[in-house]
């Protein structure tokens, strides 16, 4: 992965923003929203939780997980595969910490209850288009004309170590 790649991600990650965390629950697995706060420097994405939550409990057995964010209006679609881990990292809590925060864990900072999940991807995909949808529909039907692949943006899949 070239450093171009990881720049074009990391800015897709960040229009974005909210991510599916996926976790696995007996075989199952579960998705639910996130926010989190993308480190450019370690490529980490961090986020912040209850303690006693089933995705902290779900991190807890497997670390496997996904973040897959989406944005239909904006053709931009990504998918990161890696692992999560639980933290308590003060300084890390500190910096995600803000008023939705306190309004949504309902406790301060320094509460035990607030729990780091440390998001670290391995595999990265995206698909993205600049082209709007009339744009693509018409993609669409010259391609099923000609036969030829219709155009339809970018597709990359890379590792991220």
């Amino acid at each position: 992965m070239n450093n171009d790649d990881r720049e074009e991600l990391y800015d897709m990650i960040e229009d974005v923003g909210t991510a599916m965390l996926v976790t696995e629950n007996a075989g199952e697995l579960r998705s639910r929203p996130m926010t989190g706060k993308l480190y450019r420097d370690s490529g980490e994405i961090w986020f912040l939780a209850e303690r006693e939550s089933e995705k902290i409990h779900e991190i807890a057995e497997d670390m496997t997980s996904n973040l897959s964010y989406a944005s239909p209006e904006k053709e931009t679609y990504i998918s990161l595969s890696g692992t999560s881990i639980l933290s308590r990292d003060l300084e890390k809590i500190d910096d995600l910490w803000g008023p939705w925060a306190k309004a949504w864990l309902q406790c301060e900072k320094d509460d035990p209850k607030v729990a780091a999940i440390c998001f670290r991807p391995q595999i990265a995909e995206y698909w993205s288009s600049a082209s709007s949808s009339l744009v693509q529909a018409w993609e669409i039907a010259k391609a099923t004309v000609t036969g030829e692949q219709p155009d339809s943006g970018k597709n990359k899949t890379f590792l991220m170590s």
